[in-house]
C-alpha cells in the first residue's frame, strides 16, 4: 500500500504547475529545516522558521532561545548546499559528508578535547572517543569511523548510479540516512547530517524531499534503535515511507 501511495502522491507532487511547485518546494525546504533542528532541541516552530528564513528580511521571535535560530540558520544553509551538490551530480565521498556535517554546525558546534586529541564539530571533524546517548545501543568504536564512513560512501557511489525506479532510489536514501546515523561519526550533528544526506540522494534523483516530523521524534528514535539492534532496516524504511507520505500530502496543500 505504502509505495503505491506514494507513487500516486509523487504524480501528483509532479503535475503542480512549475511556478507553484517552486514556492511548495520553498516551504517543504522550510519544514524540513525546522523539524530537523527541532528534533533536536530547537524550539524555533515551523511558523517561526518560515518568518526567519522566507522572505527579504529574516523576523525572529524575541521570546525564542537564539541557538535555535543558529541551529536553523546553519540547516537551511547546509541543505541548500546539499541540493547544489545533488544538482552538480556529485557523488558521496568522505570530504562531503564531512563539509555537510561542518556546515551543520557551522555556529553551534564546539570544539572537543580529549585525551586522543582535540576535534572541532564545525570543520566536520570525526569523533576520537566512544558517543553514547540514553536509551541507544552502543555505536561503532572511534577507530573505525574513518573506514566505515569509507565503506558506506563507496558502496552509495556504486548503487546511486544502479538506482532506476522510484522505490529503490528512496529506499536507497532511507538506508544511507539510518546507516550513517548508526555509525554516528561526529560528536555531534549526527542526526541532522544523516537526514540532510538522505535528502541530498533525493534531491539527487529529482525526488520532492522528506521531512521527520518533530511530533514522531519517539517513533523516529525507536525505529533507528529497532533497525540497530535487529540489523533489520525493515521497521525503519516503513516508518520513513509514512514520513515521506506526510511530507507529499504537504506539499499537495495549497
Amino acid at each position: 500500500m505504502s509505495w503505491s501511495e506514494i507513487e500516486r502522491l509523487t504524480a501528483l507532487v509532479q503535475q503542480i504547475e512549475a511556478s507553484e511547485r517552486l514556492s511548495r518546494q520553498q516551504l517543504n525546504h522550510v519544514l524540513v529545516s525546522a523539524h530537523s533542528t527541532m528534533i533536536e532541541g530547537s524550539r524555533v516552530t515551523v511558523q517561526s522558521a518560515f518568518d526567519f528564513l522566507v522572505g527579504d528580511e529574516a523576523k525572529v521571535d524575541p521570546r525564542l532561545p537564539w541557538d535555535g535560530y543558529d541551529m536553523l540558520a546553519d540547516h537551511a544553509q547546509a541543505l541548500d548546499l546539499a541540493l547544489r551538490w545533488a544538482d552538480e551530480r556529485r557523488l558521496p565521498s568522505v570530504h562531503l559528508l564531512q563539509e555537510l556535517a561542518g556546515a551543520v554546525m557551522r555556529t553551534t558546534g564546539l570544539q572537543t578535547n580529549s585525551i586522543l586529541g582535540t576535534t572541532d564539530a564545525a570543520r566536520g571533524d570525526f569523533r576520537l572517543d566512544k558517543v553514547s546517548i540514553l536509551g541507544a545501543s552502543s555505536f561503532p568504536n572511534a577507530q573505525k569511523v574513518p573506514a566505515l564512513v569509507e565503506q558506506l560512501t563507496q558502496q552509495l557511489r556504486e548503487q546511486m548510479k544502479q538506482a532506476a525506479t522510484l522505490q529503490e532510489q528512496l529506499t536507497l536514501a532511507f538506508d544511507a540516512h539510518q546507516q550513517l546515523v548508526s555509525i554516528h561519526p561526529f560528536n555531534d550533528g549526527n542526526g541532522r547530517t544523516s537526514r540532510l544526506l538522505m535528502n541530498y540522494i533525493q534531491h539527487y534523483y529529482g525526488q520532492p524531499l522528506t521531512v521527520v516530523f518533530r511530533e514522531y521524534k519517539a517513533a523516529y528514535f525507536s525505529a533507528l534503535e529497532v533497525s540497530r539492534q535487529t540489523q533489520d532496516l525493515t521497521q525503519f524504511r516503513v516508518f520513513m515511507q509514512a514520513q515521506h507520505i506526510k511530507s507529499l500530502e504537504h506539499q499537495l496543500r495549497k
